[in-house]
């Protein structure tokens, strides 16, 4: 390859585990995201690390790399894992024959399943419903994917790979069959070419966008889900209803809170992160299967998230369309001959997509170091800290002052939020209404900021997180809203800072 690197493009779990991937293998990578890392699909789910028996009826070779993947993460990153364990439950309104073959399905995948009594279920989650047939334990879990992402980066980073954030592709240049270079653009608007060897396309529900810029066409059907988040953990394990995948039928406990998924919409544009009341009313109704009292619980946030579907088949989109992933050779289609596209896939089977998209580009140039990540322990971004209250910022995550500055501290920060995805700072019952301001006076005064960087940093946190209070604004949260409204409005004075009126 010479001295020119791969480009990779997109900083979510898969962009970032190629650059580690190449990292381990001595392959020279530059990673480039339009963003911070983890703000799109891999930033916006619900947690979930499948085991793979949702998908043990409908998308068999899903759930067997899901069940490898799942299993594989647990014991190197075990830091970014709560190993919760996972719930499948009937109630007397579902098909009572699915149990049957959901169970043939795991058995034939390798995804233990045992049978669990109604009884042990509602002592374990006492607001379950009372009109539960059988229920299954299975080896589900929650992963962090803000930090699995930003690990396997700092990781990379370490080994001399380079990542650009907040850097956005504009187009290639082109000789030829052959991609020559990529040209990006700053978040303050300055414009760099990037030399390139390989391009590797990883960009999630954008991946069309990029690859048109090459005159290639992906067929991909972005996927929109939403989920509602739940101002406290009220189950211990991950709830599935046991039925073919639908709306609405996946509750998973995400440290102190819980959050409820998910829909399936078919969207044209990868940006539409819109959640309407109406949907999240619908996707409420829905969940009372399960869990009958929860249009009483106190609803903090709802967002979306967008899945890149790769449509191999016309009419594959939404829940008929795989989960599984696909690489695409363009040289192989008649396009450039050194842009490859990795689409599709779950943030699950993030590592097995890596290690399938590097063995291509180690084939392509001669490297012949095989793939370690299966075998290489992952560490965390950043040290773990010492529990305790001094110099605490956010109490519902107890994140701390010395935490904070240690984020501000990684690659570009724009905003509060670049400090919450390393953090969880914000992501509590209280979704930042104590903590930001703490932390934007924190900073400025370690950072020397000054007073109106600092108002700022709120001011941008607040409209970001209004976002998703506007779709749960009824009951409890209209009361904290209106509470967080006015400490920020009156005490700060930031209705006095234009463009916020309309906002908040």
């Amino acid at each position: 390859m010479g001295d020119t690197p791969v480009v990779i493009i997109g900083g979510g779990a898969t962009g970032t585990g190629i650059l580690r991937d190449c990292a381990l293998r001595g392959i020279d990578a530059v990673l480039v995201e339009m963003h911070d890392l983890a703000t799109g699909t891999s930033g916006r789910f619900h947690g979930l690390l499948h085991s793979g028996a949702r998908y043990a009826v409908k998308d068999f070779h899903s759930a067997v790399e899901c069940i490898t993947e799942n299993t594989l993460l647990k014991k190197l990153a075990p830091w970014c894992v709560e190993d919760t364990g996972g719930l499948f439950i009937a109630t007397s309104d579902d098909d009572p024959a699915y149990a049957a073959t959901w169970l043939e399905g795991c058995r034939k995948a390798g995804i233990a399943a045992r049978e669990v009594s109604p009884a042990e279920v509602k002592k374990e989650v006492p607001l379950i419903s009372g009109k539960i047939s059988r229920a299954f334990a299975v080896p589900d879990a929650t992963v962090d994917g803000f930090t699995l992402a930003a690990a396997n980066a700092r990781d990379a980073e370490k080994r001399g790979s380079m990542v650009k954030t907040y850097a956005r592709v504009t187009g290639f240049g082109i000789s030829g069959k052959r991609i020559t270079s990529v040209m990006i653009r700053d978040a303050g608007g300055r414009e760099e070419e990037l030399a390139c060897s390989l391009v590797v396309n990883a960009a999630g529900p954008w991946a069309g966008q990029v690859a048109s810029m090459a005159g290639e066409e992906l067929a991909l059907s972005p996927d929109r889900g939403i989920m509602v988040v739940f101002h406290y953990r009220f189950t211990p394990k991950v709830l599935n209803r046991l039925h073919p995948p639908g709306d609405g039928d996946i509750f998973v406990p995400h440290h102190d809170v819980t959050i409820f998924g998910t829909t399936s919409k078919t969207v044209k544009d990868p940006d539409d992160l819109t959640v309407e009341q109406d949907e999240v009313l619908a996707m409420l109704a829905l969940g009372k299967a399960l869990i009958p009292s929860i249009e009483d619980l106190r609803t903090i946030r709802a967002f979306a998230g967008v899945r890149p579907l790769f449509e191999e088949k016309e009419g594959q989109e939404g829940r008929e369309a795989t989960r599984e992933f696909s690489l695409i050779d363009h040289g192989a289609r008649g396009g450039p001959e050194n842009l490859v596209s990795v689409v599709g896939g779950k943030l699950t089977t993030y590592r097995l997509m890596a290690q399938k998209a590097v063995d291509l580009i180690a084939a392509r140039t001669g490297v012949t170091k095989p793939c370690s990540t299966a075998t290489e322990p992952l560490s965390p971004p950043s040290a773990v800290e010492e529990p305790g209250i001094a110099g605490l910022l956010c109490e519902c995550e107890q994140v701390k002052g010395s935490t904070v500055l240690e984020a501000s501290g990684a690659r570009s920060l724009h905003s509060l939020s670049d400090i919450r995805r390393l953090t969880r700072m914000g992501m509590g019952p209280c979704q930042g209404t104590f903590c930001a301001f703490r932390a934007a006076g924190y900073l400025a005064g370690e950072k020397n900021l000054g007073a109106g960087e600092a108002q700022r940093l709120i001011a941008e946190d607040l409209a970001e997180r209004w976002k998703g209070v506007k779709p749960v604004l009824w009951g409890w949260q209209a009361r904290q809203s209106e509470l967080a409204r006015r400490i920020y409005m009156n005490l700060f004075s930031l209705e006095r800072q234009e463009g916020l009126k309309n906002e908040l």
